[in-house]
């Protein structure tokens, strides 16, 4: 039996060159450098990451030199790719939504959530508000997007206008951030994620499930993600490609999908079928007699986090959850390392200013505890959202892991003293910020043992 190729090559391509560290704009500088061709451009580059065009032969010579893929894999992909076309069946492997059927159009507005002006616009607010804590170039936003450079740059601005961005320069790069705060920012966070954040959540869930080698997704939500109007989706509907000859996990299938549930706030429908040599849809409900569906890449976590979840205070997580205070997540952001190496840092930090400037200690060690308790949170796939109370990160480790954890807010409440500096509270001492430092680095003690054991939080 002929044997499909892992991915089309319009996620080949992306894949390899995401795997090279190279923009859109510098794997097209360097085509045009080894082939001698001037002509191509980054654009060129989106269309075929995209699935447009299929780069041509001589275009796949310079490709499996510079993203250093053997040709033949490249050849099989670009194949496969023409079979899926000749199959009738559009597939998006992004979140740019690709028009297909009748309805072509392309920067119009957008099926899945018409109260968007634009496709590029939705685009950019589900790469930005479901990231709330990283930053986004100009073409990173374009990629996301599906738009030109152009196009992006002028509703960034439009976006920044309305206080849902911000940005600042990094030499001579623009970065573009969600807003901290704003009236808008927790109710297009939500609009977004059951609409143009669907194939990221999905993507994460899914993508740590051992053996599913793909993720397809159809029915009505792919109709309105091509651009085909209608009415809104009631539920996601999920077929899993699992890799031939590996036992299906449900306890894990299982999991993932409860969490998608959770996150998405609606019906999940999930099916499973082995990989074969070429994708059969028939699995998912069709409408229409050409459906559109949309290909989903699998996140994969740099490691799964081992153990059970843990048993205390899971009813105020499930409140705290249910209540919007509290946000699933999953891939990068859910991993506690980062958070703990920085807490740590912090400590040090705060030691070697003991004596000299004990305010300036004391921040650095409340900026320890706050990251401590995200960290714990991250290692359990969760996080404060945009439109949590400043006391939650601390409450949910105080019922999670002990009394000792109430520090956490103390130390918050305590730099909001030291922001009065005109109130006889706002002095600080280094026998105070010793005592302080003590505690810090005994909830760091405790973060690092329990996270041996804590696992991904699951309602």
């Amino acid at each position: 039996m002929e044997q499909l190729s892992d991915e089309p090559i319009s996620q080949l391509i992306r894949n390899a060159r995401r795997k090279r560290q190279l923009s859109q704009y510098t794997l097209a500088r360097e085509l045009a450098t080894v082939a001698g061709r001037p002509t191509v451009t980054r654009d060129l580059v989106a269309r075929w990451e995209r699935g447009h065009q299929i780069p041509r032969q001589g275009s796949r010579q310079w490709l499996s030199v510079v993203l250093q893929v053997p040709q033949e894999r490249l050849d099989a992909a670009a194949a496969a790719s023409r079979r899926r076309a000749r199959l009738g069946h559009a597939v998006v492997t992004s979140n740019a939504p690709v028009p297909t059927g009748p309805s072509r159009r392309a920067q119009g507005t957008p099926a899945l959530l018409p109260v968007f002006r634009s496709r590029v616009q939705a685009g950019i607010l589900a790469a930005v508000l479901l990231n709330p804590h990283r930053s986004f170039s100009l073409s990173e936003l374009a990629e996301q997007a599906g738009g030109s450079l152009a196009s992006v740059d002028k509703e960034s601005r439009l976006l920044e206008t309305a206080g849902i961005l911000t940005s600042r320069v990094d030499g001579t790069i623009r970065l573009l951030r969600a807003a901290s705060d704003g009236p808008m920012i927790a109710p297009l966070t939500e609009l977004i994620r059951f609409t143009y954040g669907v194939p990221q959540i999905v993507g994460e869930e899914f993508g740590r499930v051992p053996g599913v080698a793909r993720i397809v997704l159809g029915g009505t939500w792919a109709e309105r993600f091509a651009g085909i109007p209608g009415p809104a989706p009631e539920s996601i509907e999920i077929l899993l490609a699992i890799t031939a000859g590996h036992p299906e996990d449900r306890v894990a299938i299982d999991l993932a999908a409860k969490r998608t549930r959770t996150r998405l706030r609606c019906l999940v429908h999930v099916a499973t079928q082995p990989l074969l040599p070429h994708l059969d849809y028939t699995r998912i409900p069709r409408q229409r007699g050409d459906q559109p569906v949309v290909e989903v890449a699998p996140v994969r976590p740099r490691q799964r986090p081992a153990g059970a979840p843990w048993p205390d205070g899971r009813g105020v997580l499930a409140q705290l959850i249910e209540a919007g205070q509290l946000d699933m997540v999953s891939g990068q952001a859910a991993h506690s390392r980062p958070f703990l190496e920085l807490a740590t840092a912090h400590a040090d930090a705060a030691q070697a200013l003991l004596e000299s400037s004990p305010p300036s200690a004391f921040l650095l060690l409340a900026h320890a505890a706050q990251l401590i308790a995200a960290g714990l949170l991250a290692h359990q796939g969760l996080r404060t959202s945009p439109a949590a109370a400043a006391h939650v990160a601390g409450d949910v480790v105080s019922a999670q892991f002990g009394h000792q954890f109430s520090q956490v807010d103390l130390l918050r409440q305590r730099t909001l003293e030291l922001g009065e500096p005109t109130s006889r509270d706002s002095r600080v001492g280094s026998d105070e910020v010793r005592i302080y430092l003590t505690t810090v680095r005994s909830l760091l003690s405790v973060a690092h043992t329990v996270t041996n054991t804590l696992g991904t939080f699951v309602q």
